[in-house]
């Protein structure tokens, strides 16, 4: 694994996430499907979805509408890694979040925000 590699995956652990499930609508190859996204950051998520897309695949389009009024939120993702065995984890897709624009990084930063101030209360 290069050096480069290696910083990335380190880097993306460093990032706040939220341990959630977001219904997020996804268009790819001219198909519409539906699926959820799991502990998301701003770099990714995970997308479990019963056809998960291949690996390196370059512009996955994601909608998805996030609680708390701050709405919905376009972004698109390239699949890092694929889940598809059945051993008692969900199946799906590693994904990255790919050019965020401005609007779709601070709304993801919004809802990550908002997600830790409510489990600091929970757990106060």
């Amino acid at each position: 694994m290069s050096h480069a590699i290696a910083a990335d995956q380190r880097e993306h652990r460093r990032l706040q996430l939220a341990p959630t499930i977001i219904r997020a609508d996804i268009e790819q190859d001219g198909k519409s499907r539906e699926g959820y996204l799991i502990n998301v950051s701003l770099g990714g998520a995970f997308l479990s979805i019963a056809d998960p897309p291949a690996k390196d695949t370059t512009t996955t389009d994601l909608h998805m509408l996030l609680p708390w009024g701050i709405g919905e939120c376009h972004v698109q993702a390239r699949t890092v890694w694929e889940q598809t065995d059945d051993q008692e984890r969900a199946i799906g897709a590693g994904i990255s979040f790919i050019d965020l624009s401005e609007d779709a990084s601070n709304q993801l930063q919004s809802y990550l925000d908002r997600f830790k101030e409510l489990s600091i209360e929970i757990t106060s």
